[in-house]
């Protein structure tokens, strides 16, 4: 009877371990949305250049506002009204680098149903939480390295060359630092895509333009992605390896104690922001084991703290503008 009874026990420690690290993975096998990921990158490079007035028309009346953030805000050619458009696209489609890197595109993403797998996944909990938002449409583009992620209102974009793996040759040839193209990667690709929707859907309007603003928000949107992503490792979450992210789990209490010494949680000074929060080899002032964005990580944090101790959903918590409030009510103690 004693050895049922401590059995028993045992279960349910298990079952209540596996709930509080399980706390994002609800069931949203009811929930049904109509996600595809649309090969804009295909279509566009499939056209026969020397008939490229002719299927302009087409393609800007199939892609619309999609097609017109690629040629404005991607490939920076301006609109269609332009009577040199045609030229320019042309330029840009038949540019020996731009054709290779295509090509390259054709290698790394034969298809791309992991990604749209990942990402319907992702959106159904994104209805799961917020019922009542829009899905947006889904494009992959070739932006000759200029843009990973895009969004606009009800619509996403994915650079495709921006995610051909770390040690692609493009990327050695351009001489991009080793940091950055650590998280060009397949692998990234919906991580990146929920932290640019999260953006987008909830910018931060923090009334101060501190330090602590920043790192709060960002720690919001990391929860965000937490949320999204129920089963997706810390380290693709926030692209971190393994070993920058033992040396935060060790050294959080440093961190937040040489924050507050050096009043830095309130400074607003530009450049101690981006210190804390920009992409980097390390962050200045720790040692070169540390990752960049330690900010992040500790918004990170305060957040996960501020979520466990105070009844609020995942939506209360988008739309909570005041960083020092949540810093507050956190009761965190690294």
């Amino acid at each position: 009877m004693l050895r049922k009874i401590f059995t028993l026990l045992i279960v349910c420690s298990l079952v209540t371990i596996s709930c509080k690290r399980n706390k994002f993975d609800v069931n949203v096998s009811k929930i049904k949305i109509d996600l595809k990921v649309n090969r804009f990158d295909n279509e566009l490079f499939s056209i026969n250049k020397d008939s490229i007035d002719y299927y302009i028309p087409k393609i800007e009346k199939k892609y619309g506002k999609f097609f017109q953030l690629f040629n404005y805000k991607i490939i920076n050619i301006g609109g269609t009204e332009n009577r040199n458009y045609s030229d320019y696209l042309k330029g840009f489609l038949s540019d020996f680098t731009i054709s290779n890197v295509y090509k390259e595109t054709e290698k790394v993403f034969q298809d791309i149903d992991d990604v749209e797998d990942d990402l319907t996944e992702a959106f159904k909990h994104y209805k799961y939480y917020f019922p009542q938002n829009n899905i947006p449409k889904i494009y992959t583009y070739i932006s000759g390295f200029n843009q990973s992620i895009v969004t606009d209102e009800n619509l996403l974009g994915i650079g495709l060359d921006k995610y051909f793996g770390k040690k692609n040759a493009f990327y050695e040839r351009l001489q991009l630092p080793v940091y950055l193209r650590y998280k060009m990667d397949e692998k990234f690709i919906v991580s990146d895509c929920m932290q640019a929707w999260a953006i987008t859907e909830f910018p931060n309007n923090d009334s101060v333009d501190n330090l602590l603003s920043h790192i709060i928000y960002r720690g919001k949107i990391q929860y965000f992605i937490d949320a999204m992503l129920p089963n997706t490792p810390d380290s693709i979450k926030i692209a971190f390896k393994t070993s920058q992210l033992d040396w935060c789990n060790k050294n959080e209490k440093r961190m937040w104690i040489f924050l507050i010494e050096n009043n830095l949680l309130f400074s607003s000074d530009y450049m101690e922001i981006k210190r804390y929060t920009d992409p980097g080899p390390f962050t200045s002032g720790f040692s070169r084991e540390s990752p960049a964005r330690i900010g992040i990580w500790m918004g990170w944090q305060i957040v996960k703290s501020y979520m466990d101790n105070n009844n609020v959903t995942l939506k209360e918590l988008m739309l909570n503008n005041d960083g020092q409030k949540i810093l507050n009510q956190s009761k965190y103690k690294p």
